[in-house]
Formats: C-alpha cells, structure tokens, sequence
C-alpha cells in the first residue's frame, strides 16, 4: 500500500508539472523586456522639424492595468525597462506651443497645436527586437464636428434599444455652413479584437495592426497607398439640399436620427402595430431631429420599427449595412463627414473587403473615400480593453478613440468637450484625438453641451 501511495504521488507530481508547463507554455514570453518606442512625425514631412523632446508616451498593460509614462529624446525616442509581456495601448501626445508651432511650419493656427497617436491592443514580448514606431499626427481642423454619438442605444426590454440612436454634427466656426450635399459615412473595419495575422488580409505592422490590409482587395488599383490614404465606408448617407437649403449657424447643429420619432412615447410600427416603451426615462425625444433615415423604399421587408416622420428630410442614402442605419452598440465603429465636388457614386471606387475571395452580386462592397477629403472623423471603441479592436480611422484623422463605460443599451453617448465660449458662443475641443475631445453623457441628450 506505501509503495502504491509513493507511485500515485510521484504520477500526481509529474501531471503537476505537465500541467505546470503547458500552462507556461502558453503565456506569451512573460518576463522583464526592454521596450524602445520610435516616435515618428507624419510622413507627410511638413512637421519634421518640430521639437521631439517633449513627446509623452504612455504604456498601458491591458492584462495587469499596469501604466508606464516616459518622455522622448530629441530624437523620439523612449526605453520603458523592466516591462512585463501583454498587450498594450500605446499612446503618444505632445503640445506644441502656437507661436513655435507656426514659426517651424508656416502655418497659422490661433492656438496651441496637440500631436498625438496610438497603438491598440499591442503584442509586447520578448520576440521583439525593433523599436516600435508610433506616429504621431497633427488632425484637419474642421469647421464642421461629430459632437455627439449615441451608439449605445437604452434598455432592450424597458427603452428603445438601437431605436433611439443618433449623431449629431456641430458649426464650431464663426460663419454659416450650409449642410447640403455633407455625406455621413460608418467606416469598414475589423470587428475581431484577435483576427488571425497569418491569413495575409492584415496589417501586421504600424499604428493598424489587426486591421484589414485594403491591398489585398480584389480589383484595388491604387494597391501602395491603400491603407494609407483612404477609409472605406460600410455605410453612406447625405444631406439632400440644393447648397443653401440647410443653414447651420454658428455654434448650431443638427441631429440625424436613426428613426425621428418620439421614443419616450408609443408610436406606430409600419405594419399597423404598437411599439412600446416601459421606462419613459431610459430613452430621448426624437422628433424634432432634423433628418432621419428611412430605408422602407429600399427594402423588400423592412423593420417594423423603421417608419417615415413626413415632418423630418430623409438623408439620401448611396449605400447601407443590414435593415437599417444601426451604429454598433458595442462600439466597433467610425464615423466620418466630408464634401466633394465629384459624383461619388459614378466616380468613387468601391472594394469587398480584403477577405473576399471572389466577387459576386451579392458581395458587399465598400466606398473607398480620399482621407484628405474628410472634415472630421471619430472612432468608438468597445468599453472593456481587452474587446477592443484595431484602429479602423487613420490616425491622420483621428489619433485616439471614444467610449461610453457603460457599455451597450445603458443611454450613455459620447460627447465633445466645450473648449471655451466665446461671446456665447460655444468653442468644442479639437485636437484630433477623440481620447482627448471626448467625454460622455450618462443620458444622450441631443444639442445638449458638456
């Protein structure tokens, strides 16, 4: 019996260790690392002669919440010794003064310039034998904004779920801007936090790893500046309008609306049918927005819920995703607004994405839109880290993220910070990093500032 015990230990003992190692065998090379973050411009060349020393970068472990800060070298670079192997949000932000920042460039900004740019969800082991590079962008500055995004949607079985969901765009100038012939686009993207690299239809280095490489795109013609140059849209909508139908004043804006009804209250499906609400409180007042989408002119079935408020200018749409304009209530998204004089839907391209293998008529294909056409882009990202995915909006166009903490169907939207007022009139933060621009409402609340 002794000798029996001392065989069953010893095989205990040794499943034990299999185990032990196995385990270790699948933890990705933690230890001690030394990190060297590159610090690069924009590669369009016009900032290279900005001062690099001041350039903070910020190192967050998403497995341990651990966070690391450090500051450049005149020549942009940062040495985090003693990390430990995860994954990592990368973040670089400097502030250039506006007289330097004008002096060295030639431009005239009115105010202090902020450059910034991130790297999501990065693998740090110790399989690294490169600086990272992180650049790092200074953004258009618009006239017109995304100042609000309800995303989330209210409760699915006491508000008005994805119903209720809205965007709405701000005139942060000092003059007019007609509306008209502004297009609202939701940028394509992976919506995988851990897509598989070694397929080849993502990018496996910079600022986008994780994202999809639009090179590989059947029929892409401009293949070397695919990822660099362009967004590709999922969705596109635009504001009808003759060019001076829909003034927006200075320090005004506009609400689009998925569906411009009262949510608050029961209104009439498009089958004769009652939609309900329990809580009043969970959700908003849509009807005064002003314009909605309404697809029930495109769809042979459309959703009950997707009714048309005759007292409300439907957005013009050129393409759609699903039934109807819902924007992902977990935060998987983009949003970009931009004008053009050329007839987007006879002359912009469209691609399937990079995972397509053959195209057909029923593939589902993207607008391919000029980033430098764009007036202003946000990117929303999941709640918890460790679900977010890779940056789908060029850091060029938006160097950070926005999210709401509380996550899908909880009323919450992000909204743009109020940098100052000027004789009443309300000027929103604009540094090109919705990280920085952004705040939330723990109820959206259409036209309303934070």
């Amino acid at each position: 019996m002794k000798k029996l015990q001392q065989i069953t230990a010893l095989a205990f003992l040794v499943i034990f260790l299999m185990a032990g190692c196995k385990k270790r065998d699948l933890e990705p090379n933690i230890g001690s690392l030394n990190v060297t973050i590159q610090v690069k411009y924009d590669k369009s060349g016009q900032y290279f002669n900005l001062p690099m020393e001041d350039v903070e970068v910020r190192m967050e472990n998403l497995w341990t919440g651990r966070e690391n800060k450090a500051v450049a070298n005149n020549n942009g670079l940062v040495e985090f010794n003693g990390a430990s192997a995860g994954n990592y949000n990368i973040e670089a932000i400097v502030t250039i003064p506006r007289d330097l920042f004008n002096n060295l460039t030639g431009q005239s900004r009115d105010e202090d310039v902020v450059l910034s740019g991130q790297l999501l969800n990065h693998t740090v082991n110790n399989q690294l034998n490169a600086p990272l590079e992180l650049e790092i962008h200074v953004g258009r500055q618009g006239d017109l904004l995304i100042k609000q995004i309800y995303y989330a949607g209210s409760s699915t079985s006491n508000g008005a779920s994805f119903r209720d969901q809205f965007l709405e765009i701000y005139n942060n100038s000092n003059d007019t801007i007609y509306a008209d012939s502004l297009y609202v686009a939701q940028v394509m993207g992976v919506n995988s936090a851990n897509p598989d690299l070694s397929s080849g239809y993502y990018l496996t280095s910079g600022s986008m790893v994780g994202q999809y490489d639009w090179s590989k795109s059947i029929g892409m013609v401009d293949g070397s500046n695919a990822n660099d140059d362009y967004i590709y849209a999922k969705s596109l909508y635009r504001i009808p309008g003759s060019g001076s139908t829909y003034p927006v004043a200075p320090g005004e804006s506009i609400v689009l609306a998925q569906t411009a009804v009262n949510q608050q209250a029961p209104y009439s499906n498009n089958t004769g049918g009652t939609i309900a609400i329990k809580d009043p409180s969970l959700t908003i007042d849509l009807s005064q927005a002003d314009f909605e989408v309404f697809l029930g002119p495109y769809l042979a079935i459309p959703l009950v819920s997707d009714i048309d408020n005759p007292a409300v200018p439907d957005l013009e749409m050129l393409l759609y995703t699903g039934k109807e304009w819902i924007l992902d209530n977990l935060g998987r998204d983009g949003y970009a607004i931009f004008k053009t004089s050329e007839d987007v839907e006879n002359e912009f391209k469209k691609y399937p994405n990079p995972t397509i293998k053959s195209v057909t008529s029923t593939t589902a294909l993207n607008y391919q839109i000029p980033a430098g056409l764009i007036i202003d882009a946000v990117e929303v990202q999941p709640t918890t880290a460790a679900s977010r995915v890779a940056k789908r909006v060029l850091g060029k166009l938006d160097a950070g993220f926005t999210f709401v903490p509380g996550g899908s169907f909880s009323s919450e939207s992000v909204i743009r910070k109020t940098a100052k007022t000027i004789n009443g009139r309300k000027i929103l933060m604009d540094t090109n990093n919705s990280t920085q621009d952004f705040d939330y409402f723990t109820k959206a609340n259409p036209k309303a500032f934070y």
